[in-house]
């Protein structure tokens, strides 16, 4: 009993001693008050920004369709032999991916933050410092994927300055959308190339084709003409005038029967063989003696179809109709730097509160070893 009473006087004692030095620990806690706030004052701002960034939907990809739905331009998609689609030469994955591979190798953030951010307009140090210093800021960027969504992701960020945060990445954006225009108009570009060159060779094959074709009909001719006119002679000479193999062959009723093809030409007769020599003669040269080349009409409307071939037409037409015409326009990615947000890192009343907790908690410590230090010394 006498001790829960000797502990009740203690506590009782303790409170009395607190009080008597009121002033005292509220003059610490005041001080220790007022520093904090000082202090909370000169700290500088710390901020985390967000987005979220996405790949373009089906509408956004809509836009690309003088490109991806064109024949000849984009790989065809067949459910077995049924054309059901194109696969397109713009992808919304593809852009997506190297969007988000441009952002994460931070050099247009470090572009921007040597164009904008004064630390670095007016940096106190030589260029290799600068650099490495810029190279080093891509420690304060991160992108991570939704790992239920691979094509969707938050772009994250720390920051004294909430508004030169926002034109940085507002830059470094605008950057990558606008390389990304041009490496893909540049695609584009060589994609028309490879389909100039592989026309011109085809269209110099087939012509090609056609002129031996029609080298090959002149010498068959002449040689064919040069036989025909050698059986005619010899027809003259022998006074075969009409077929007779054909004659001989005629039964009584004028009904041709079965004749030996390797029957000599002059049984044809003279006159049959010289009305085929002149009849050939009468075709003419050039452009008139085309219907009678073999493989001819194959040959010409290949050469038509290529020709006429519209892929780079339909390409050309294509892109000004696409957002690749504008960089205004072109977007790799979904976001709006109206959902960027921004929440500060650090609390400046969190701090007071907890430096004047800590200033009154250090006075009463300081006031009760002051107090019992000065009974001791009466004590001794």
């Amino acid at each position: 009993m006498s001790d829960e009473m000797n502990d009740e006087i203690d506590l009782l004692e303790l409170i009395e001693i607190i009080w008597d030095e009121k002033w005292l620990i509220g003059a610490i806690t005041g001080i220790f008050a007022i520093f904090s706030i000082f202090g909370a004052l000169i700290l500088p701002p710390s901020f985390e920004g967000q987005m979220d960034i996405a790949a373009l939907d089906k509408t956004q990809m809509a836009a690309y369709a003088p490109l991806n739905d064109t024949p000849g331009i984009s790989p065809p998609i067949y459910a077995g032999n049924e054309l059901i689609g194109y696969q397109g030469v713009m992808l919304s994955q593809d852009l997506f991916e190297a969007f988000t591979a441009n952002l994460r190798q931070g050099q247009f953030l470090a572009a921007a933050h040597a164009e904008i951010d004064p630390v670095f307009i007016n940096f106190d140090g030589t260029e290799t410092e600068k650099r490495e210093a810029l190279s080093n800021l891509r420690k304060n960027y991160d992108l991570s994927l939704d790992k239920n969504n691979p094509l969707r992701g938050t772009f994250q960020f720390s920051t004294g300055d909430k508004e030169l945060a926002r034109a940085i990445v507002a830059s470094a954006f605008n950057a990558t959308n606008d390389d990304m225009r041009q490496e893909n108009l540049h695609g584009i570009a060589n994609l028309q190339r490879s389909i100039e060159s592989s026309l011109a060779f085809e269209i110099d094959q087939v012509e090609t084709a056609i002129a031996n074709a029609i080298a090959d009909y002149e010498t068959a001719t002449v040689a064919h003409l040069a036989s025909l006119t050698e059986q005619a002679a010899i027809a003259r000479q022998l006074g075969i005038a009409d077929n007779q193999a054909g004659l001989a062959a005629r039964g009584t009723n004028g009904i041709g029967i079965n004749v030996n093809t390797d029957l000599p030409l002059y049984l044809r007769g003279f006159k049959a063989l010289e009305k085929e020599i002149a009849l050939i003669k009468s075709r003419g040269k050039g452009d008139a003696i085309l219907p009678y080349v073999p493989n001819y009409p194959e040959l010409a409307a290949k050469l038509r179809a290529l020709k006429t071939d519209k892929r780079l037409e339909r390409i050309e037409k294509g892109v000004v109709l696409t957002p690749l015409a504008d960089s205004s326009s072109f977007s790799a990615v979904d976001y709006d730097f109206e959902t960027l947000v921004f929440k500060a890192t650090t609390s400046k009343a969190l701090i007071v509160i907890l430096a004047t907790l800590i200033g009154g908690i250090i006075a009463v410590i300081f006031v009760l070893i002051r107090h019992f230090v000065a009974q001791r010394k009466q004590a001794a």
